[in-house]
């Protein structure tokens, strides 16, 4: 794509670049072509005609073509406001893995390594009785694993299964992002990893072994949380699904037989946060009004490009209808939002597909943009050679995450709020992971306010 690059540009611009110089064009006309799916040849001309490159000389001749492919990349931000281009990430452009585990609809895992102390566990006993030809293996620590086998990112999807003893990491606040306003979720972190593959998927910049891990000691989960309950002074939200889906492996842990029944008196709201349809278990469990089980929603061109192996749109929402059928408390997540051209259409006929199939109110909706550490947009390009969300108007916010300017994620919220309140007006509605200035278009100042607003208090 960008062969030759640095000979076109002393050749067509008089002008020879250092390493780091070539590097910033390279990537800046990369990421034009994938977004415009235009030729190098045009964007060259491109800046014959618009960077006044011929007027300067030195270093004034590389910042007037960086300057005018900056204006070009990210065109919404330029025509709004002054760029600042010390909050543009441009990464070195990353060769697509030779090799990359796909994932299956159908989850079956390559082997299932199990720790001594859950040897004799129900967990082990259904994965055994669920996958007989598949191998089983004792270990001491699912740590050991990594000193046999070295981890490669290609590898992160290897259906491989840890069946552990969790000894610390039982349960914690949600970690909002600093300087955004906390909603006050609890986190039950019950496993880490997922038989999904979504593009945007945060895990991917923290795991350093492949597969899924998963508690067998469930009942310590509870043990922690009788604890912590003793000292809560009001309700809290607390769910399962920041380090796994909640239902993704269900028919098989049969965590929400456990969970459900010890949840269902507690004074709180319990969540179990899924992209999947597996609600077996579920329709056999008789609901509490603080049980809440919701769905992560996308348009399903987006389901089927960025949320690989995933339930459709419509399975999602036809999972949902029965359960709500069944009696049981709903929750909806439009969390990560892209925005792209045409995005408008896309989810507002999401909103309406939800209103179609399900009768609000709902326990609460979340709407997120997409937000991710600068390291994901590398780990992207490198598993999601096909993938665009990375190329779209993103730079380095507060957090220093990569986020979509605040102008754009206002219009985003604005209108995402304007179609649901459209159909509802009773569900709570609010943000996530976003600053006071973004919430106000909610209307709420502070995490005390919106504690109280989602728990209707």
């Amino acid at each position: 794509m960008l062969d030759n690059l640095k000979e076109k540009l002393e050749k067509g611009f008089l002008f020879r670049p250092n390493k780091n110089q070539l590097r910033d064009l390279e990537r800046l006309i990369f990421e034009i072509i994938r977004r415009e799916n235009c030729s190098l040849e045009g964007i060259l001309n491109f800046l014959k005609d618009n960077s006044d490159s011929e007027k300067c000389s030195g270093r004034n001749k590389f910042f007037a073509l960086k300057n005018s492919l900056i204006a070009r990349r990210f065109p919404l931000t330029a025509a709004k406001e002054q760029l600042d281009t010390k909050r543009i990430f441009l990464n070195q452009i990353q060769k697509p893995l030779d090799s990359n585990y796909a994932v299956k609809a159908d989850f079956k895992p390559s082997k299932i390594l199990v720790e001594k102390e859950v040897k004799n566990s129900y967990l082990v006993k259904n994965f055994s009785r669920k996958f007989p030809d598949v191998r089983i293996e004792e270990i001491n620590r699912y740590s050991d694993y990594l000193n046999t086998d070295r981890f490669h990112i290609s590898k992160l999807k290897e259906p491989i299964v840890f069946l552990i003893k969790e000894k610390w990491d039982f349960l914690k606040p949600c970690p909002c992002t600093k300087v955004h306003l906390s909603c006050g979720y609890w986190v039950l972190n019950l496993g880490f990893g997922c038989p999904f593959d979504c593009s945007y998927c945060f895990l991917q910049c923290y795991a350093n072994f492949p597969g899924i891990i998963l508690p067998a000691n469930i009942e310590d989960f509870f043990t922690e949380f009788d604890i912590l309950e003793k000292k809560l002074k009001k309700p809290i939200r607390i769910g399962t699904g920041e380090f796994c889906d909640s239902l993704a492996l269900d028919e098989i842990t049969e965590y929400s037989t456990k969970l459900i029944p010890y949840f269902k008196d507690k004074n709180v709201f319990f969540e179990l946060k899924t992209k999947s349809n597996k609600t077996k278990n579920l329709l056999k469990i008789t609901p509490a009004k603080n049980i809440v089980i919701s769905w992560s929603l996308n348009p399903q061109s987006i389901i089927e490009s960025e949320e690989i192996a995933t339930a459709s749109l419509t399975e999602r929402l036809l999972a949902a209808k029965e359960l709500q059928q069944k009696g049981y408390n709903l929750a909806f997540h439009f969390d990560p939002i892209f925005y792209s051209d045409g995005w408008q259409q896309i989810y507002r006929q999401t909103v309406c597909n939800l209103y179609s199939y399900l009768t609000p109110p709902f326990a609460w909706i979340s709407l997120g943009t997409l937000r991710s550490h600068r390291r994901l947009k590398s780990i992207n390009e490198l598993r999601f050679p096909k993938s665009n969300i990375f190329y779209g108007e993103l730079f380095i916010g507060e957090d220093k995450k990569l986020r979509y300017p605040s102008f754009l994620r206002r219009k985003i919220y604005e209108n995402m709020v304007e179609w649901i309140k459209g159909y509802d007006k009773q569900s709570p509605v609010y943000l996530c992971m976003e600053n006071k200035d973004m919430w106000s278009i909610l209307k709420k100042n502070t995490s005390m306010e919106i504690e109280k607003y989602l728990l209707k208090i």
